[in-house]
């Protein structure tokens, strides 16, 4: 049986050697979250906002307008953020047609979908 052992010390140096070479190229794979991470030189706001972060901008700009809508479909959400809100929104838009559900029918809603179009540059959002 065989026994293989890692040695951080070993990936390293070979990761040195290939950065001072200059001959191989070198990829990084960054997750989703870095850029929240990232906060812009005397502000304290992520540069792209998480998930939550993102929902609770979205919502704000959006509650004069709509806020009485989607606290009912937030409401109805097991898990409300921005893209379940937004599936939902794009659901009822496509299904309800004339009839009203949370004070808004089939063209409210796709009016509200869109509405998103409108806040999407950081000045209007934070």
């Amino acid at each position: 049986m065989t026994v293989s052992v890692h040695n951080p010390d070993q990936y390293m140096a070979s990761l040195r050697q290939i950065i001072a070479q200059g001959r191989k190229r070198i990829g990084l794979l960054v997750g989703a979250g870095a850029p929240a991470s990232i906060f812009p030189p005397g502000s304290d706001k992520p540069l792209i906002p998480a998930v939550a972060g993102l929902t609770d901008m979205v919502t704000e700009a959006l509650k004069a307008d709509y806020g009485n809508t989607l606290d009912a479909v937030r409401a109805e959400l097991d898990t409300p953020n921005i893209e379940t809100i937004l599936s939902r929104v794009r659901s009822l838009a496509g299904v309800i047609g004339k009839t009203k559900v949370h004070d808004l029918d089939g063209e409210g809603y796709k009016k509200l979908s869109d509405a998103r179009q409108r806040y999407r540059s950081t000045d209007r959002i934070g």
